[in-house]
C-alpha cells in the first residue's frame, strides 16, 4: 500500500500551500472521494493536481474502494444489445435500493458503437475491450476517468477454425499491467498447440510464451484474482478428456491447475457443443468472480444455477456452494451472476436481457426499471470498482479536461 510519505514527495515543497489541515488529513479525506470530485479536484491547486495525478495515489484510492463495503465506489456497467451500442454506468448502491427508475449516466467510449464488442476483461477499474471478431483490436480504457489506450496488434496468424480469447490482470511485483492472447488452431479431437502471447503495458510490447498442448481454453475471457488469471480448460491426454481451471501467474509467467469440485450432474466426457447442451437439466459451468472470490457458476439448463465459491484460494476442500438459483417462468434461459450480498439474501445478475435482483429469502426475482434500455434490452452487464488507474501507468498523458 502507498504511504503517505510517498505521496508526499510526489508534491513540490513549495507548492504545498493547504491551510490549517495537515496534508496527512487531505490524503486521508481525498482517498475516500469518488472519482468524478477528484478529477473536479485537479483544478483547485497545481499541488491537488500533482497530488491526484501521482500514481502513489491512484493506488491508494484504488485500495480504499476496493475494500469499501457500503458500495459507494461500485458501479454497474451496462451495454446494449444490439448495434449500435451505448454504454451506461450507474452506482450499485441505487442499483441494489432504489430498484426502479435508475439515474443512469451515457459513456463515451473510443471505438466505433457499430463495430462488434468480442470480449471484455476487467481489473483495478480498467477494462480490456477487445473489437471485432476476426481482426481484434484491443484498448484499454477507464470509464470513471474517460483515459484510453489503443494497444498495438500481437501480429497473430489467425486460421478459420481458430479460437482467440484473452485474459488481463495486474503484476504487482513489476507494477505491469499484462494482456493474455491465447490462440489455436483445432479439429474435432479438441485443440492442440494453443499458442501464447503476452503484453506487457510497461514495456508496450508483446512476446511469445511457450506453447500448452492438447488443451482447448474456454473462449470466455480469463477471470484474474490473486495475481493470475484463470481460465476453464479441456484437457485431452488421448485416452479421456477432462476438465480443471488453468491460472497464469502474472509475475513468473507459469501455469498452474485447479481442481474443480464435486457437483452433480458433470459429464466430463462430453465434447463441447454437444446437442445435449440444450436438452432440460443438462448442466454447463463456467468460471466467474464475485468480490474477491474466484466462483464457479453451475447452470442445470432451464432449471437452477448453482454458485460454488472458493472461500480460501487453492486450499483443498475449498469449494462451498453459495446460493442456487431457481429458473421461473419470465427468467431468461442464460443466468449470469453479478454481484451477492454478503449473507446471499440477495443477488444482482443478468439474464441474457435484463438486470434482475434474486431475493433467496422470498424466493423471487425482481426485474431493475431501466428506462434508457428499454426498447435495446441490456446485452451485457458488469460491476467494477471505480478508479484512477491509467492506462499510461505513471503518465499524465491523455488527461481528461474537468466536467
Amino acid at each position: 500500500m502507498s504511504t503517505n510519505n510517498e505521496m508526499k514527495n510526489t508534491i513540490p515543497n513549495d507548492q504545498i500551500h493547504i491551510p490549517n489541515f495537515p496534508l496527512e488529513i487531505i490524503i486521508e479525506i481525498l482517498s475516500r472521494l469518488p472519482v468524478k470530485s477528484l478529477l473536479k479536484f485537479k483544478s483547485v491547486s497545481k499541488s491537488w493536481l500533482s497530488l491526484i495525478s501521482s500514481s502513489h495515489f491512484s493506488k491508494s484510492h484504488l485500495n480504499i474502494s476496493s475494500r469499501n463495503n457500503n458500495l459507494s465506489h461500485k458501479n454497474l456497467l451496462l451495454l446494449s444489445m444490439y448495434l449500435p451500442h451505448t454504454l451506461y454506468s450507474c452506482t450499485l448502491y441505487s442499483t441494489l435500493h432504489e430498484k426502479s427508475n435508475l439515474c443512469l449516466n451515457k459513456l463515451n467510449f473510443p471505438w466505433n458503437p457499430s463495430n462488434i464488442i468480442a470480449g471484455v476483461s476487467l481489473c483495478n477499474g480498467l477494462f480490456l475491450i477487445c473489437i471485432g471478431m476476426y481482426n481484434n483490436n484491443l484498448y484499454l480504457w477507464n470509464p470513471s476517468t474517460r483515459k484510453n489506450k489503443s494497444l498495438p496488434s500481437s501480429s497473430c496468424t489467425k486460421y478459420s477454425r481458430c479460437d482467440v480469447t484473452f485474459g488481463f490482470g495486474y503484476d504487482e511485483f513489476n507494477d505491469d499491467y499484462k494482456v493474455v492472447e491465447i490462440y489455436g488452431v483445432y479439429d474435432i479431437h479438441y485443440v492442440y498447440d494453443a499458442n501464447i502471447k503476452i503484453y506487457s503495458l510497461r514495456s508496450n510490447s508483446w512476446k511469445i510464451m511457450k506453447k500448452y498442448s492438447d488443451a482447448l481454453f474456454s473462449s470466455d475471457s480469463g477471470v484474474f484474482l490473486n495475481g493470475c488469471v484463470h481460465w476453464a480448460v479441456a484437457h485431452n491426454d488421448g485416452s479421456c478428456i477432462y476438465w480443471d481451471i488453468v491460472s497464469l501467474n502474472l509475475k513468473n509467467e507459469k501455469f498452474g491447475n485447479f481442481a474443480l469440485p464435486s457437483f452433480d450432474g458433470f459429464d466430463h466426457s462430453r465434447s463441447l457443443g454437444d446437442s445435449s447442451d440444450f436438452e432440460l437439466g443438462t448442466m454447463n459451468w463456467s468460471l466467474g468472480k464475485l468480490g474477491d472470490f474466484l466462483c464457479l457458476f453451475c447452470d442445470y439448463y432451464k432449471v437452477k444455477l448453482d454458485v460454488w465459491i472458493m472461500k480460501e484460494y487453492n486450499a483443498k476442500g475449498c469449494w462451498i456452494k453459495s446460493v442456487s438459483l431457481p429458473y421461473v417462468r419470465g427468467v431468461g434461459p442464460c443466468i449470469s451472476p453479478l454481484w451477492i450480498s454478503d449473507i446471499g439474501g440477495e443477488v444482482l445478475l443478468h439474464d441474457g436481457t435484463r438486470v434482475m435482483v434474486y431475493d433467496s429469502k422470498n424466493d423471487e426475482y425482481k426485474c431493475l426499471e431501466i428506462c434508457e434500455m428499454n426498447g435495446d434490452g441490456v446485452g451485457a452487464a458488469t460491476v467494477y470498482a471505480e478508479s484512477l488507474v491509467s492506462p499510461y501507468l505513471d503518465s499524465i498523458e491523455n488527461t481528461p479536461e474537468m466536467q
